[in-house]
């Protein structure tokens, strides 16, 4: 397509990239910049597993690996209109909790329902409407936000840059990641039946208040720097210590 002639795509592994990267762009919602995860629903993870979840909405947990996607093949357009969706989404909750997963047009509720008329991919059903992780508990999501917003103040192509304001709000990302870097969660599997301290989710955790210090930095706020440094120190020692097992 016209599209792929104007991106930066490698000699190596052409065509698996392109195809790639058309799946990408056909996977993301002009009107909002969002990205889902899937253009399909209830797909089975195994035969007969029951494991068929609706995947068509935007996950915060893919957010850095996205940028990071699109950065790399120079799609400068689409990756500011889905961090712009990012942005917003993380601005416009009430408590500043974030979720793991949102609508397209960044709506919270996504109730999970079966449709029973629908038999289901092969006849291996059930077919999902909706997906109930977005009331999970999901640490990981505070890091992802940060990751991905930190390009808006490094990459002088954008045309929207990250300034202070925009770093305020990513504070507040930061307080809730420290806050429950060491709580349990669902984790990146979604445990729906139990949940328990990921190193994961720390680690994630630690990624957004080391960013927010470089950020600082970036914008020369010197005392703000330090307080977000000293905060990702404290959270990397408390990981190595717990997190590490000496018999792997």
């Amino acid at each position: 397509t016209e599209w792929v002639r104007y991106l930066g795509i490698p000699f190596e592994w052409q065509d698996a990239v392109i195809r790639a990267a058309i799946t990408l762009k056909l996977n993301a919602f002009d009107d909002t910049g969002a990205i889902v995860a899937a253009m399909t629903t209830s797909i089975p993870e195994a035969p007969d597993s029951g494991r068929n979840w609706d995947y068509r909405y935007c996950w915060l947990r893919d957010a850095q690996f996205v940028v990071g996607a699109l950065n790399g093949l120079g799609t400068t357009q689409t990756m500011e209109r889905y961090l712009g969706f990012i942005v917003n989404v993380a601005a416009g909750t009430e408590d500043g909790k974030l979720q793991p997963v949102y609508g397209i047009n960044g709506r919270a509720r996504l109730d999970e329902t079966v449709i029973k008329d629908l038999r289901g991919y092969r006849n291996m059903g059930p077919v999902r409407f909706g997906n109930q992780a977005y009331e999970q508990t999901q640490n990981d999501v505070y890091g992802a936000a940060v990751l991905a917003a930190t390009h808006m103040f490094f990459d002088e192509r954008l045309e929207r840059l990250g300034d202070e304001a925009l770093f305020q709000r990513l504070e507040h990302l930061g307080h809730l990641a420290f806050r429950v870097f060491d709580q349990p969660d669902a984790g990146p599997w979604e445990l729906r039946t139990s949940n328990r301290v990921h190193t994961y989710s720390a680690i994630m955790c630690w990624s957004a208040c080391d960013r927010l210090g470089k950020i600082a930095r970036r914008l020369g706020l010197a005392e703000r720097a330090m307080h977000w440094s000293r905060k990702a120190r404290n959270m990397h020692m408390t990981i190595c210590e717990r997190a590490w097992n000496e018999k792997l």
